[in-house]
């Protein structure tokens, strides 16, 4: 044990404090007594971060008073006398401490406070932390509002003790300002200013914190900010100027010219969906990082736009409606045609001469029926007129999660608008909607026009020339209800998964019997097999519909389902036969929208055709098609698709007016996949696929 004395302060009253040791912890090595003001001395008191308690001795020769300041009387406290006479003692317990290292401060004074010792009590904890998360930081050189995030263990109550200075290089410029936590205190706010000269610079954010024991603990971050991009020499091109680099059909160059274009920013590099996720016929696992490398510059009467990709995420800070000028020398531009359209890869923050905030009002409105859009308004954004989606109820991604979360392979839904046109609607995995039921009725919807070739699934990719990528899920204007929707159901097959044979003969408004049911039994009249005949079955299996499914879950639903495909001896197919009736219909515009795949595995009959008949002996092309595979969940291959594929085909409006009429769905070649081919081999001499070619949803639409 060591004791202590105060310094005399009057003849009258002298106090001494001494500690004595009741369990760990202990006092200060220290046998000199400092001095506290003008009145009296300190020791300090070290104790371990469990709860506990300790005695102090106090010597004197009058009367004395314990007492403790605010902040102590939160975790310490007095127990017993906290005063007394002459010589005598007090004990004080304090509690856990689970936060960072505190100090305490016991106040001994004499009963006419002209002398007044200290016991400063450290109660050791955990040891503070307090850096900065992402290192140091570039920017480039337009000004921006940009954050730090801050890992640290420090309690909030304690940040006003946190000091903060921003230190230059060689220039005294002060171009950071506006500093500030943000409202969580898990990141640090700054401002940067544009640099306007044409030379790099840097400055140093610094956080500075002193503990309650004097430790002083320190945060830097490194801030450099580039020249702007071009020269005092650029040249501002027009986006036909810029095009017209490249004379040939196709071609790639890098940009020698010291040229910059200007235009607004119609993407976002927060969303999900501006870009597909390709996959090398080699990798195991698709490139997600394409969608955000990738942004689309619109000219200012947004007749022309280009897309941008920048070399990693990193350099991808564009925003919907950002103004944008952007320096070209050194990019590589690429052209591509069929449909013509122009890429710009290789941009960074450096090639950013200026940027700066617009808004949705400034942006030209483009409104287009599907069939009027051109290779002009790819990579525009354009609003489509009158569109609803081809099958009711249908997921926005109709595919199974856990397929889709390792593969991102899917098959896109298709839209049709009022005029028969059809284009699809790109969804990516990380859109958050995904799994979302769409609306069935009509509206517009708003978004990015792209051409992506859909290879894993379609013969040399072909899904049509143009598709569109929405920004945001309310870039997708469609009513929830189909009440209002510019088409009507002549008839509907679609199994709800509870009662799926009652659901096998839909009530519609034009019946083909006098029981009021849609045909889906082997026709009077035709030929080939149909739904439901002795080949056919109800396939209790997974049909990726919304219904009142969780999300991302697949349904225990019905398909009609068929596995005898082939007639081997006569080397033709056999149909699967839709018979109803379109009685009392006119109408000129008709659709035959139908969701396909094969139940499970591979095997199945590469090619079909769709065919429609008003009197059962002759049969008219509706157009060709396509059906991959289902995915092998140990062996995905590009081709093999994890969830249905939407096929919506024009029908001549003759079908309609019918007392009965066909549409049948037949394939047109023995070639079948494997598990790791598209159509290297040939269907069983028996004529059956492994697995059923199945159908969940169809419907016969006319525009009312």
């Amino acid at each position: 044990m060591k004791n202590f004395f105060t310094k005399r302060f009057s003849p009258i009253c002298a106090l001494a404090v001494s500690v004595l040791l009741l369990g760990g912890g202990g006092c200060s090595d220290d046998d000199t007594e400092p001095v506290v003001g003008s009145k009296g001395g300190s020791r300090t008191l070290y104790v371990a971060s469990d709860a506990g308690s300790r005695t102090v001795r106090v010597k004197a020769n009058s009367a004395w008073q314990v007492r403790l300041t605010p902040d102590t009387r939160l975790w310490v406290s007095i127990d017993g006398a906290d005063s007394g006479e002459m010589d005598g003692a007090f004990t004080v317990s304090y509690k856990t401490n689970n936060t960072l290292p505190r100090k305490g401060t016991v106040l001994i004074a004499s009963g006419t406070q002209q002398a007044i010792d200290t016991v400063y009590l450290m109660q050791y904890g955990t040891a503070p932390l307090l850096q900065f998360s992402d290192g140091d930081r570039q920017f480039s050189s337009v000004g921006t509002i940009d954050s730090i995030a801050i890992d640290t263990n420090i309690p909030i109550s304690k940040f006003s003790k946190i000091a903060r200075q921003v230190t230059y290089g060689e220039s005294d410029t002060e171009w950071i300002d506006s500093i500030r936590y943000a409202g969580d205190y898990k990141s640090l706010l700054f401002r940067i200013a544009d640099n306007t000269a044409f030379e790099s610079r840097e400055a140093r954010i610094q956080l500075q914190f002193e503990d309650d024991w004097g430790g002083q603990h320190l945060a830097c971050c490194t801030i450099r900010q580039g020249i702007p991009g071009g020269t005092s020499d650029t040249r501002e091109v027009t986006f036909a100027d810029l095009r017209s680099l490249i004379a040939e059909a196709e071609g790639e160059i890098t940009i020698d010219g010291d040229i910059a274009v200007s235009g607004t920013v119609v993407s976002d590099h927060t969303s999900p969906n501006m870009a597909g996720s390709p996959m090398p016929k080699a990798a195991t696992k698709p490139d997600m990082t394409l969608n955000d490398r990738t942004a689309y510059l619109q000219n200012a009467d947004a007749s022309l736009g280009i897309a941008l990709v920048t070399t990693d995420a990193g350099q991808n800070n564009l925003s919907r409606y950002d103004k944008l000028k952007l320096w070209c020398k050194g990019l590589t531009l690429t052209k591509r045609s069929d449909p013509e359209r122009y890429t710009l890869q290789g941009v960074t923050q450096d090639h950013i001469i200026t940027k700066s905030a617009g808004t949705a009002e400034e942006v030209p409105v483009k409104r287009r029926f599907i069939d009027q859009l051109t290779d002009a308004d790819i990579y525009t954004f354009v609003t489509l007129k009158r569109c609803q989606m081809a099958v009711r109820t249908q997921r926005f991604m109709p595919v199974h999660i856990n397929y889709v979360n390792n593969y991102n392979i899917y098959y896109p839904s298709v839209v049709l608008d009022r005029h028969g046109d059809m284009i699809h609607l790109m969804t990516n995995h990380g859109c958050d909607y995904r799994f979302q039921e769409m609306p069935d009725g009509e509206g517009t919807i708003s978004g990015i026009i792209v051409h992506e070739p859909c290879t894993f699934f379609v013969k040399d990719g072909d899904i049509g020339r143009y598709q569109i990528r929405n920004v945001t899920r309310q870039d997708i204007a469609l009513e929830e209800s189909d009440a209002n929707a510019f088409s009507a159901i002549a008839v509907e097959w679609c199994p709800d998964g509870k009662d799926a044979r009652a659901y096998a003969y839909p009530q519609y408004p034009h019946p083909a019997n006098e029981e009021g049911k849609a045909h889906c039994w082997p026709a009077s009249t035709g030929s080939g097999l149909s739904f439901l005949s002795h080949y056919g079955w109800l396939a209790i299996g997974s049909a990726y519909r919304a219904n009142s499914a969780k999300e991302g879950e697949t349904l225990n639903s019905a398909s009609w389902g068929h596995k005898l495909l082939w007639d081997t001896a006569n080397g033709t197919g056999y149909s699967l036969l839709f018979e109803f009736s379109t009685q009392n219909i006119e109408s000129s515009q008709c659709s035959f929208a139908f969701t396909c795949r094969y139940h499970s595995a591979q095997g199945g009959l590469r090619y079909w055709t769709a065919e429609y008949s008003t009197d059962g002996d002759t049969w008219k092309r509706l157009d060709d098609f396509t059906v991959p595979d289902a995915g092998n969940w140990s062996n995905m291959q590009l081709e093999q698709l994890s969830g249905d594929k939407s096929i919506c085909l024009n029908v001549p409006a003759e079908i309609l007016g019918r007392s009965v009429a066909w549409i049948r769905l037949r394939p047109v070649s023995d070639k079948i996949g494997t598990a790791t081919t598209y159509d290297s081999a040939i269907i069983a001499a028996n004529g059956q696929v492994a697995n059923a070619f199945t159908v969940s949803y169809a419907a016969l639409r006319y525009n009312k």
